[in-house]
Protein backbone atom coordinates (compact mmCIF):
# COMPACT_ATOMS: atom_id res chain seq x y z
CA UNK A 1 0.00 0.00 0.00
CA UNK A 2 2.74 2.52 0.98
CA UNK A 3 4.07 2.13 -2.70
CA UNK A 4 1.03 2.82 -4.30
CA UNK A 5 0.42 5.90 -2.29
CA UNK A 6 4.21 6.63 -3.21
CA UNK A 7 3.65 6.40 -6.83
CA UNK A 8 0.46 8.31 -6.64
CA UNK A 9 2.26 11.12 -5.18
CA UNK A 10 4.63 11.12 -7.28
CA UNK A 11 2.92 11.25 -10.37
CA UNK A 12 0.78 14.10 -8.65
CA UNK A 13 4.03 15.79 -8.44
CA UNK A 14 5.08 15.08 -11.93
CA UNK A 15 1.43 16.59 -13.26
CA UNK A 16 2.29 19.82 -11.33
CA UNK A 17 5.86 19.54 -12.91
CA UNK A 18 4.11 19.98 -15.92
CA UNK A 19 1.95 22.00 -15.66
CA UNK A 20 4.67 24.73 -14.28
CA UNK A 21 6.14 24.06 -17.02
CA UNK A 22 3.41 24.73 -19.63
CA UNK A 23 2.54 28.63 -17.74
CA UNK A 24 5.91 29.11 -17.80
CA UNK A 25 6.19 29.03 -21.81
CA UNK A 26 3.00 30.58 -21.43
CA UNK A 27 4.57 33.78 -18.98
CA UNK A 28 7.88 33.50 -21.83
CA UNK A 29 5.79 33.78 -24.76
CA UNK A 30 4.06 36.79 -23.40
CA UNK A 31 6.92 39.06 -22.70
CA UNK A 32 8.41 41.58 -24.65
CA UNK A 33 11.93 39.38 -24.34
CA UNK A 34 10.09 37.12 -26.69
CA UNK A 35 7.86 39.15 -28.48
CA UNK A 36 6.69 37.79 -31.95
CA UNK A 37 8.17 34.53 -30.89
CA UNK A 38 5.49 31.51 -31.04
CA UNK A 39 6.02 28.23 -28.87
CA UNK A 40 4.59 25.06 -31.77
CA UNK A 41 2.32 22.92 -29.52
CA UNK A 42 1.10 19.49 -30.45
CA UNK A 43 -2.17 19.31 -32.32
CA UNK A 44 -2.64 16.39 -30.12
CA UNK A 45 -3.16 18.08 -26.59
CA UNK A 46 -5.67 19.79 -24.34
CA UNK A 47 -5.58 21.49 -21.57
CA UNK A 48 -8.33 21.08 -18.62
CA UNK A 49 -8.87 23.28 -15.50
CA UNK A 50 -10.89 23.22 -12.50
CA UNK A 51 -11.05 23.82 -8.72
CA UNK A 52 -12.61 21.79 -6.14
CA UNK A 53 -12.02 18.76 -3.63
CA UNK A 54 -9.69 16.16 -3.32
CA UNK A 55 -12.52 13.71 -4.40
CA UNK A 56 -13.71 15.83 -7.72
CA UNK A 57 -9.70 16.05 -8.96
CA UNK A 58 -9.71 11.84 -9.05
CA UNK A 59 -12.88 11.71 -10.45
CA UNK A 60 -11.55 14.27 -12.81
CA UNK A 61 -8.26 12.85 -13.48
CA UNK A 62 -10.20 9.50 -14.07
CA UNK A 63 -12.15 11.01 -16.65
CA UNK A 64 -9.71 12.76 -18.45
CA UNK A 65 -8.04 8.77 -18.61
CA UNK A 66 -11.27 7.80 -19.86
CA UNK A 67 -11.73 10.93 -22.85
CA UNK A 68 -8.20 10.21 -24.10
CA UNK A 69 -8.86 6.36 -24.51
CA UNK A 70 -11.60 7.12 -26.55
CA UNK A 71 -9.23 10.26 -28.61
CA UNK A 72 -6.08 7.79 -29.70
CA UNK A 73 -3.07 9.76 -29.40
CA UNK A 74 -4.79 12.94 -27.33
CA UNK A 75 -2.91 14.02 -24.60
CA UNK A 76 -5.07 16.18 -22.04
CA UNK A 77 -3.06 18.34 -19.28
CA UNK A 78 -4.51 18.67 -16.28
CA UNK A 79 -4.37 22.03 -13.96
CA UNK A 80 -6.33 22.10 -10.62
CA UNK A 81 -6.39 23.36 -6.68
CA UNK A 82 -8.10 24.54 -4.79
CA UNK A 83 -10.46 27.81 -5.33
CA UNK A 84 -9.04 30.63 -3.64
CA UNK A 85 -7.08 32.42 -5.82
CA UNK A 86 -8.08 30.07 -9.00
CA UNK A 87 -10.42 33.26 -10.96
CA UNK A 88 -7.01 35.66 -10.39
CA UNK A 89 -4.86 32.52 -11.87
CA UNK A 90 -7.28 31.82 -14.86
CA UNK A 91 -7.17 35.64 -15.57
CA UNK A 92 -3.56 36.03 -15.77
CA UNK A 93 -3.13 32.81 -18.53
CA UNK A 94 -6.01 34.91 -20.68
CA UNK A 95 -3.90 38.01 -20.09
CA UNK A 96 -0.67 36.25 -21.18
CA UNK A 97 -2.70 34.28 -23.81
CA UNK A 98 -1.92 31.28 -21.91
CA UNK A 99 -5.35 30.15 -20.62
CA UNK A 100 -6.76 26.43 -20.95
CA UNK A 101 -8.35 25.44 -23.77
CA UNK A 102 -11.43 23.65 -21.77
CA UNK A 103 -12.35 25.08 -18.45
CA UNK A 104 -14.37 26.03 -15.29
CA UNK A 105 -14.84 29.83 -14.56
CA UNK A 106 -16.02 31.29 -10.97
CA UNK A 107 -16.70 34.39 -12.21
CA UNK A 108 -17.02 34.32 -15.94
CA UNK A 109 -18.62 37.57 -16.79
CA UNK A 110 -15.68 40.35 -17.55
CA UNK A 111 -14.29 37.40 -19.78
CA UNK A 112 -17.20 36.90 -21.89
CA UNK A 113 -16.95 40.59 -22.23
CA UNK A 114 -13.72 40.33 -23.39
CA UNK A 115 -14.31 37.99 -26.06
CA UNK A 116 -12.40 35.21 -24.49
CA UNK A 117 -14.86 32.53 -24.15
CA UNK A 118 -16.43 30.60 -26.97
CA UNK A 119 -20.26 30.81 -27.67
CA UNK A 120 -21.36 27.28 -28.02
CA UNK A 121 -24.32 28.23 -30.11
CA UNK A 122 -23.44 26.54 -33.39
CA UNK A 123 -22.05 23.46 -31.90
CA UNK A 124 -25.54 23.08 -30.14
CA UNK A 125 -27.45 23.21 -33.71
CA UNK A 126 -24.87 21.29 -35.27
CA UNK A 127 -25.59 18.51 -32.53
CA UNK A 128 -21.91 18.62 -31.58
CA UNK A 129 -23.02 19.56 -27.99
CA UNK A 130 -26.00 17.84 -27.03
CA UNK A 131 -28.30 19.51 -23.98
CA UNK A 132 -31.89 17.68 -25.80
CA UNK A 133 -32.14 16.45 -21.87
CA UNK A 134 -30.89 19.38 -20.46
CA UNK A 135 -33.33 21.58 -18.56
CA UNK A 136 -34.02 24.29 -20.88
CA UNK A 137 -34.18 26.97 -17.63
CA UNK A 138 -30.89 26.18 -16.84
CA UNK A 139 -29.35 26.87 -20.18
CA UNK A 140 -31.10 29.89 -19.94
CA UNK A 141 -29.00 31.37 -17.08
CA UNK A 142 -25.93 30.48 -18.73
CA UNK A 143 -26.62 32.85 -21.66
CA UNK A 144 -25.23 36.25 -21.90
CA UNK A 145 -26.68 38.59 -24.71
CA UNK A 146 -28.79 35.87 -26.17
CA UNK A 147 -25.33 33.67 -26.89
CA UNK A 148 -24.94 29.56 -24.61
CA UNK A 149 -21.22 30.65 -23.49
CA UNK A 150 -21.35 27.52 -21.09
CA UNK A 151 -23.10 24.07 -20.23
CA UNK A 152 -24.11 22.47 -16.57
CA UNK A 153 -21.20 20.58 -15.52
CA UNK A 154 -23.56 19.76 -12.66
CA UNK A 155 -26.80 20.90 -11.01
CA UNK A 156 -28.05 22.27 -7.69
CA UNK A 157 -30.42 24.61 -5.72
CA UNK A 158 -30.94 26.05 -2.58
CA UNK A 159 -32.56 23.52 0.27
CA UNK A 160 -32.89 22.61 3.80
CA UNK A 161 -30.71 19.65 4.91
CA UNK A 162 -32.90 17.77 8.01
CA UNK A 163 -31.60 16.04 10.60
CA UNK A 164 -33.61 12.78 10.12
CA UNK A 165 -32.48 11.43 13.69
CA UNK A 166 -33.93 14.92 15.61
CA UNK A 167 -37.21 14.76 13.33
CA UNK A 168 -37.89 11.04 14.90
CA UNK A 169 -36.82 11.95 18.42
CA UNK A 170 -39.36 14.65 18.46
CA UNK A 171 -42.11 12.36 16.51
CA UNK A 172 -42.13 14.85 14.14
CA UNK A 173 -42.70 14.00 10.12
CA UNK A 174 -40.38 14.47 7.84
CA UNK A 175 -42.06 17.42 5.73
CA UNK A 176 -43.47 17.18 2.25
CA UNK A 177 -41.61 18.50 -0.78
CA UNK A 178 -44.26 21.40 -1.41
CA UNK A 179 -44.19 22.47 2.32
CA UNK A 180 -45.33 26.14 3.08
CA UNK A 181 -43.35 29.04 5.05
CA UNK A 182 -45.71 28.59 7.42
CA UNK A 183 -45.22 24.71 7.89
CA UNK A 184 -41.84 25.43 8.05
CA UNK A 185 -42.02 28.12 10.78
CA UNK A 186 -44.17 25.15 12.73
CA UNK A 187 -42.06 22.68 12.13
CA UNK A 188 -39.10 24.85 13.48
CA UNK A 189 -40.99 25.87 16.38
CA UNK A 190 -42.15 22.14 17.27
CA UNK A 191 -38.46 20.69 17.23
CA UNK A 192 -36.84 23.75 19.45
CA UNK A 193 -35.83 23.24 23.33
CA UNK A 194 -33.73 25.35 25.17
CA UNK A 195 -30.58 25.51 23.71
CA UNK A 196 -31.42 23.79 20.40
CA UNK A 197 -33.09 25.00 17.42
CA UNK A 198 -35.50 23.48 15.26
CA UNK A 199 -33.49 25.35 12.17
CA UNK A 200 -30.51 27.29 11.26
CA UNK A 201 -30.94 31.26 10.35
CA UNK A 202 -31.80 32.28 6.67
CA UNK A 203 -28.19 34.09 7.05
CA UNK A 204 -24.68 33.08 8.42
CA UNK A 205 -21.27 35.22 8.69
CA UNK A 206 -20.11 33.23 6.03
CA UNK A 207 -22.11 35.57 3.75
CA UNK A 208 -23.03 32.98 1.08
CA UNK A 209 -26.52 32.32 1.39
CA UNK A 210 -27.86 35.79 2.58
CA UNK A 211 -29.49 36.72 -1.06
CA UNK A 212 -30.44 33.06 -2.14
CA UNK A 213 -33.30 32.68 0.30
CA UNK A 214 -34.37 35.89 -0.72
CA UNK A 215 -34.43 35.05 -4.33
CA UNK A 216 -36.61 32.36 -4.02
CA UNK A 217 -39.34 34.30 -1.79
CA UNK A 218 -39.45 37.07 -4.74
CA UNK A 219 -40.14 34.98 -7.30
CA UNK A 220 -42.62 33.80 -5.73
CA UNK A 221 -44.23 37.24 -6.50
CA UNK A 222 -42.27 37.30 -9.95
CA UNK A 223 -39.52 39.80 -9.05
CA UNK A 224 -35.88 39.21 -8.92
CA UNK A 225 -33.12 40.00 -6.55
CA UNK A 226 -32.04 42.24 -9.99
CA UNK A 227 -33.33 44.23 -12.72
CA UNK A 228 -32.06 42.90 -16.42
CA UNK A 229 -30.43 46.60 -16.08
CA UNK A 230 -28.14 46.04 -13.13
CA UNK A 231 -30.28 47.91 -10.21
CA UNK A 232 -32.51 46.34 -7.10
CA UNK A 233 -35.33 44.46 -8.29
CA UNK A 234 -37.38 44.52 -5.55
CA UNK A 235 -38.47 47.24 -2.64
CA UNK A 236 -38.62 47.94 0.71
CA UNK A 237 -42.54 46.35 1.59
CA UNK A 238 -40.52 42.97 0.65
CA UNK A 239 -37.81 43.51 2.39
CA UNK A 240 -39.41 44.28 5.95
CA UNK A 241 -41.51 41.54 5.47
CA UNK A 242 -38.36 38.85 4.92
CA UNK A 243 -36.95 40.57 7.63
CA UNK A 244 -39.79 40.35 9.75
CA UNK A 245 -40.21 36.51 9.08
CA UNK A 246 -36.74 35.88 10.65
CA UNK A 247 -36.59 37.97 13.53
CA UNK A 248 -40.10 36.49 14.72
CA UNK A 249 -38.43 32.76 14.31
CA UNK A 250 -35.94 34.31 16.11
CA UNK A 251 -37.40 36.02 19.41
CA UNK A 252 -39.95 32.77 18.99
CA UNK A 253 -36.40 30.46 19.63
CA UNK A 254 -36.70 28.31 16.42
CA UNK A 255 -33.94 29.70 15.11
CA UNK A 256 -30.78 30.86 16.56
CA UNK A 257 -29.96 34.19 18.31
CA UNK A 258 -27.07 36.02 16.09
CA UNK A 259 -24.32 35.54 18.37
CA UNK A 260 -24.82 31.46 17.82
CA UNK A 261 -25.52 31.74 14.22
CA UNK A 262 -22.37 34.35 13.88
CA UNK A 263 -20.38 31.09 15.01
CA UNK A 264 -21.06 29.53 11.44
CA UNK A 265 -17.71 30.15 9.13
CA UNK A 266 -18.46 27.59 6.89
CA UNK A 267 -20.95 24.87 6.50
CA UNK A 268 -18.42 22.47 8.63
CA UNK A 269 -18.99 24.84 11.70
CA UNK A 270 -22.94 25.01 10.96
CA UNK A 271 -26.01 24.34 13.80
CA UNK A 272 -26.60 21.08 12.27
CA UNK A 273 -23.05 19.48 12.46
CA UNK A 274 -22.75 20.96 15.74
CA UNK A 275 -25.83 19.53 17.35
CA UNK A 276 -27.19 22.78 17.53
CA UNK A 277 -30.22 22.98 14.83
CA UNK A 278 -32.43 20.42 13.10
CA UNK A 279 -32.31 21.93 9.97
CA UNK A 280 -29.82 23.85 7.44
CA UNK A 281 -30.37 25.99 4.51
CA UNK A 282 -27.68 25.67 2.02
CA UNK A 283 -27.19 24.51 -1.50
CA UNK A 284 -27.73 20.63 -2.26
CA UNK A 285 -24.21 20.25 -3.76
CA UNK A 286 -22.99 19.77 -0.22
CA UNK A 287 -24.69 16.83 0.31
CA UNK A 288 -22.39 14.56 0.69
CA UNK A 289 -19.69 16.26 1.80
CA UNK A 290 -22.38 17.85 5.23
CA UNK A 291 -23.10 14.19 5.72
CA UNK A 292 -19.65 13.10 6.05
CA UNK A 293 -19.27 15.19 8.76
CA UNK A 294 -22.22 13.30 10.61
CA UNK A 295 -23.56 9.99 11.66
CA UNK A 296 -27.16 11.42 11.59
CA UNK A 297 -29.30 10.76 8.41
CA UNK A 298 -29.62 13.91 6.66
CA UNK A 299 -32.36 14.22 4.17
CA UNK A 300 -32.79 17.29 1.24
CA UNK A 301 -35.63 18.81 1.42
CA UNK A 302 -36.35 21.71 -1.04
CA UNK A 303 -36.87 25.44 0.20
CA UNK A 304 -40.75 26.25 1.31
CA UNK A 305 -43.06 27.46 -0.77
CA UNK A 306 -45.27 30.78 -0.23
CA UNK A 307 -48.51 29.62 -2.42
CA UNK A 308 -51.05 28.33 0.10
CA UNK A 309 -49.08 30.76 3.28
CA UNK A 310 -50.03 33.38 4.68
CA UNK A 311 -46.74 34.18 5.84
CA UNK A 312 -43.67 35.05 2.49
CA UNK A 313 -47.22 34.44 0.54
CA UNK A 314 -46.75 34.19 -3.33
CA UNK A 315 -49.02 33.11 -6.60
CA UNK A 316 -46.04 30.94 -7.53
CA UNK A 317 -43.42 28.57 -6.80
CA UNK A 318 -39.90 30.32 -6.16
CA UNK A 319 -37.40 27.54 -5.77
CA UNK A 320 -35.33 27.34 -8.85
CA UNK A 321 -32.60 24.96 -10.32
CA UNK A 322 -29.07 26.43 -11.20
CA UNK A 323 -25.82 25.17 -11.96
CA UNK A 324 -23.72 24.09 -9.86
CA UNK A 325 -20.43 24.26 -12.12
CA UNK A 326 -20.52 25.34 -15.84
CA UNK A 327 -17.73 24.24 -18.07
CA UNK A 328 -16.40 26.66 -20.84
CA UNK A 329 -14.05 26.74 -23.95
CA UNK A 330 -11.77 29.29 -24.57
CA UNK A 331 -12.56 31.21 -27.57
CA UNK A 332 -8.71 30.79 -28.94
CA UNK A 333 -8.93 26.88 -28.33
CA UNK A 334 -6.03 25.23 -30.26
CA UNK A 335 -8.99 22.97 -31.11
CA UNK A 336 -12.05 23.70 -30.89
CA UNK A 337 -13.95 20.89 -32.13
CA UNK A 338 -12.21 18.40 -30.04
CA UNK A 339 -12.93 20.89 -26.52
CA UNK A 340 -16.83 20.74 -27.47
CA UNK A 341 -16.67 17.02 -27.68
CA UNK A 342 -15.32 17.32 -24.23
CA UNK A 343 -18.00 19.37 -23.66
CA UNK A 344 -20.38 16.62 -24.57
CA UNK A 345 -18.61 14.38 -23.58
CA UNK A 346 -19.18 15.56 -19.98
CA UNK A 347 -22.64 16.17 -20.42
CA UNK A 348 -23.38 12.69 -22.03
CA UNK A 349 -21.10 9.92 -21.91
CA UNK A 350 -22.63 7.51 -19.37
CA UNK A 351 -19.38 5.75 -19.02
CA UNK A 352 -18.22 9.08 -17.86
CA UNK A 353 -21.65 9.66 -15.76
CA UNK A 354 -20.25 6.61 -13.86
CA UNK A 355 -17.00 8.16 -12.89
CA UNK A 356 -18.01 11.64 -11.46
CA UNK A 357 -21.29 10.21 -10.12
CA UNK A 358 -22.03 13.56 -8.49
CA UNK A 359 -18.74 15.26 -7.78
CA UNK A 360 -19.95 18.38 -9.42
CA UNK A 361 -24.09 17.94 -8.20
CA UNK A 362 -26.39 16.44 -10.54
CA UNK A 363 -25.66 15.92 -14.08
CA UNK A 364 -27.56 18.02 -16.55
CA UNK A 365 -28.70 15.43 -18.27
CA UNK A 366 -31.87 13.90 -16.74
CA UNK A 367 -30.86 9.96 -18.40
CA UNK A 368 -27.69 10.64 -16.96
CA UNK A 369 -29.00 11.50 -13.51
CA UNK A 370 -31.29 8.82 -13.94
CA UNK A 371 -28.42 6.26 -14.96
CA UNK A 372 -26.55 7.14 -12.28
CA UNK A 373 -29.09 7.10 -9.43
CA UNK A 374 -28.62 3.89 -8.27
CA UNK A 375 -25.34 4.08 -7.72
CA UNK A 376 -24.83 6.77 -5.28
CA UNK A 377 -25.68 7.00 -1.50
CA UNK A 378 -29.25 7.91 0.09
CA UNK A 379 -28.28 11.38 0.86
CA UNK A 380 -27.69 11.83 -2.94
CA UNK A 381 -30.70 10.13 -3.89
CA UNK A 382 -32.32 12.68 -1.75
CA UNK A 383 -30.30 15.63 -3.22
CA UNK A 384 -31.39 13.96 -7.11
CA UNK A 385 -34.68 13.72 -6.20
CA UNK A 386 -35.07 17.26 -4.73
CA UNK A 387 -33.31 18.97 -8.11
CA UNK A 388 -35.76 16.74 -9.43
CA UNK A 389 -38.49 17.99 -7.88
CA UNK A 390 -37.84 21.66 -8.10
CA UNK A 391 -36.72 21.27 -11.97
CA UNK A 392 -40.48 20.44 -12.67
CA UNK A 393 -42.19 23.36 -10.56
CA UNK A 394 -39.72 26.07 -11.08
CA UNK A 395 -41.34 28.68 -12.92
CA UNK A 396 -39.31 30.01 -16.03
CA UNK A 397 -37.10 33.56 -16.04
CA UNK A 398 -34.10 34.62 -14.39
CA UNK A 399 -32.26 37.88 -13.97
CA UNK A 400 -28.28 37.39 -13.94
CA UNK A 401 -26.73 39.69 -11.08
CA UNK A 402 -24.57 42.60 -12.72
CA UNK A 403 -21.20 42.21 -11.58
CA UNK A 404 -21.71 44.19 -8.30
CA UNK A 405 -24.17 41.47 -7.16
CA UNK A 406 -21.45 39.82 -4.83
CA UNK A 407 -20.68 43.04 -3.01
CA UNK A 408 -24.93 43.45 -2.74
CA UNK A 409 -25.06 39.77 -1.16
CA UNK A 410 -22.47 41.18 1.53
CA UNK A 411 -24.38 43.88 2.39
CA UNK A 412 -27.74 41.72 3.00
CA UNK A 413 -25.15 39.13 5.24
CA UNK A 414 -24.44 42.75 7.20
CA UNK A 415 -28.45 43.97 7.07
CA UNK A 416 -29.35 40.11 8.46
CA UNK A 417 -26.70 40.39 11.22
CA UNK A 418 -27.81 44.10 12.10
CA UNK A 419 -31.18 43.05 12.76
CA UNK A 420 -30.33 39.67 14.46
CA UNK A 421 -27.85 41.50 17.01
CA UNK A 422 -30.82 44.25 17.17
CA UNK A 423 -28.10 46.44 16.27
CA UNK A 424 -29.93 48.96 14.13
CA UNK A 425 -34.47 48.13 13.76
CA UNK A 426 -35.95 46.45 10.55
CA UNK A 427 -37.35 50.08 9.44
CA UNK A 428 -33.69 51.73 9.98
CA UNK A 429 -32.19 48.63 8.30
CA UNK A 430 -34.31 48.44 4.89
CA UNK A 431 -33.44 51.64 4.77
CA UNK A 432 -29.89 51.69 4.77
CA UNK A 433 -29.76 48.49 2.69
CA UNK A 434 -31.59 49.97 -0.28
CA UNK A 435 -29.16 53.71 0.13
CA UNK A 436 -26.02 51.42 0.32
CA UNK A 437 -27.21 49.55 -2.71
CA UNK A 438 -27.90 51.56 -4.84
CA UNK A 439 -24.07 53.46 -4.34
CA UNK A 440 -22.87 49.87 -4.98
CA UNK A 441 -24.58 50.06 -7.93
CA UNK A 442 -24.03 52.86 -8.97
Amino acid sequence: MAKQEDQEMAGEAGRLTRRTILVGAGALAASPLLSGVSFAQDATTMRLSWWGSDDRHKKTLALIQLFQSKHPGLSVTPEYGGFVGYQDKLSTEFAGGNAPDVMQVADPGALIAAGRLLALDDYIAAGKIDVSNASKSVLETAKVGGKQYSVPWGLACGCYFLDNQVFEDAKVDIPDYGWTWDEYAKVAKSLSKPGFYGSADIWAAAGTRALAGLEVFLRERQKYAFTPDGKIGFGPDELTEWFTFWDELRKAGAVPPGEVTALETGFETSPIITGKAAMYPINSSIASSLQGLTKHKLTVAPFPTGVGSTALKGDQYGAFVNSSMQVYINADAKDKDLAAAFVNFVLNDPDAAKIQLMARGVPASSKIAELVTPDISPVEQSMVATVKYVADHASAGFVPWPKQGAEVQDLMQRSHQAVAFEQASIADTVSQFFDQAGQILG
